[in-house]
């Protein structure tokens, strides 16, 4: 049975350093009788809103591989990717790291685009390559794929 792959780090204590400080910081503004401090308080609880649709935005990323099909979700939508339809591999840097958008081509022969978010998983890229290597072959990799795969492979974290 397939598993998904870890997030490669821990939300939970950021959201709770940031709620906590959130709560001290308006308790100090509300508690002084400085004129606007409602609306500093505002500004605050919507920056702390903020932060928390990152956080939830980055706990979305999903990729399980099992067998010849690869499901992956970015932000909402599960998509499922079969080796044999993979075409094209191009990768684009995120603040965290390299992610690939796979280039698909479907039985009706329309291209689209999946993006695998590998750079928010626990060992994403080795799977993603080693699943690329055994089940999509064909898959023309560009420059930074290749540089990538080269690293895997001098670790010894691909074959």
């Amino acid at each position: 049975m397939a598993h998904p792959l870890a997030l490669s780090y821990d939300w939970r204590p950021a959201t709770t350093i940031v709620s906590v400080g959130l709560v001290v910081c308006v308790g100090i503004v509300l508690r002084s009788a400085a004129p606007g401090r409602w609306a500093v308080a505002a500004v605050l609880a919507a920056l702390w809103l903020g932060f928390l649709v990152v956080v939830w935005a980055r706990t979305r990323a999903f990729l399980m591989v099992d067998g010849p099909e690869l499901t992956l979700r970015r932000f909402r939508r599960f998509q499922t990717v079969h080796g044999k339809e993979v075409v094209r591999v191009r990768q684009f840097l995120t603040p965290h790291g390299p992610s690939y958008g796979l280039v698909t081509r479907g039985p009706d022969g329309r291209e689209r685009q999946v993006v695998a978010p590998v750079a928010l998983l626990r060992t994403g890229h080795s799977t993603l390559f080693g699943w690329l290597l055994t089940q999509a072959p064909q898959a023309e990799l560009d420059r930074g794929s290749t540089r990538t795969l080269e690293q895997l492979r001098i670790r010894g974290l691909v074959v």
